[in-house]
């Protein structure tokens, strides 16, 4: 049994009943560790928390602009919030470039998993995973349904970075190459400053890193709508808006073999697999952590 499972299976005796009983999730990791030992970090156990809370159906509710777990009633529902943090009106520069980043590709006709935004960068698990779906067709339910043969499902790895220095630059390039080395294609979108575009398009030449360039300074990022708002526009809408945001490509990335050994090494990269292929396996998309969209 996954560490998902078991969560799923201790969390409704660990939670309180009410959100004015909330608990952090420091202490429900505590909880936690009482039952299952010291298996798991820290790292782990949070990360699986955010995931679970974005699952409509599962017990695991999180106090909204706030902080704190507690018991999901039935019709409660997760919001923005689990993936833009606590504020899901943020208007940091990294809550509206994750949305630009998650708008980009969904436009494009992938799905997007999106990993809740932490306060620090993960070098476990990209920012987000771009998926291309077998070929099918909506049915009247909005579900969509997969057609023909099984097809290889193809994963992008997504990390978001930005170039405030040449230190930072390479740091955001190094972190997009650990965090897609188990998926077909890794790709570094980053946003302008001290850009070393040679030094950057050598080390994307060398490991085979695709790298975009989004020319969204800070003025441009405060001048647009809040990250929740990007997010919930719609698809002509979020095209037009990218429309007139430039973009240069400075590599594109290198398709190689998908690695689930290198992904099975990484929990919180190994789950995206689980799901996906449970998708296939029954012939549709079911929704998950945050799906966004399929082409």
């Amino acid at each position: 049994m996954g560490l998902r499972e078991k969560l799923i299976e201790i969390l409704p005796t660990l939670l309180p009943e009410s959100e004015v009983e909330a608990i952090k999730g420091k202490e429900l990791i505590a909880r936690v560790r009482a039952v299952l030992g010291d298996a798991y970090s820290d790292h782990s156990l949070r990360s699986q928390f955010s995931f679970i809370a974005l699952d409509p159906d599962s017990c695991l509710a999180r106090v909204e602009n706030g902080q704190g777990y507690y018991l999901r009633r039935e019709g409660d529902a997760p919001s923005l919030q689990h993936v833009f943090g606590g504020n899901a009106e943020s208007e940091t520069m990294l809550h509206k470039a994750m949305a630009l980043a998650v708008r980009l590709y969904d436009t494009a006709g992938q799905g997007v998993f999106v990993y809740p935004v932490e306060d620090e960068e993960s070098w476990s698990h990209p920012d987000l995973v771009a998926v291309h779906w077998p070929a099918g067709s909506w049915n009247a339910e909005g579900d969509y349904i997969m057609e023909g043969e099984a097809e290889e499902l193809s994963f992008r790895a997504i990390c978001v970075g930005f170039a405030e220095d040449e230190e930072s630059c390479r740091r955001a390039f190094f972190r997009a190459l650990a965090c897609g080395q188990w998926a077909q294609e890794s790709e570094l979108l980053i946003l302008p400053g001290a850009a070393n575009e040679e030094e950057l398009t050598d080390l994307a030449a060398r490991y085979g890193v695709g790298i975009r360039c989004l020319d969204a300074d800070e003025g441009a990022l405060a001048d647009m709508p809040r990250a929740d708002e990007i997010f919930r526009l719609s698809t002509d809408e979020a095209r037009t808006l990218l429309a007139n945001l430039p973009q240069t490509t400075l590599a594109r990335p290198r398709h190689r073999a998908l690695s689930p050994r290198a992904a099975d090494a990484m929990p919180d990269t190994a789950v995206v697999l689980q799901w996906a292929r449970g998708c296939t396996s029954r012939g549709r998309v079911e929704a998950y952590e945050h799906r966004v969209a399929v082409n």
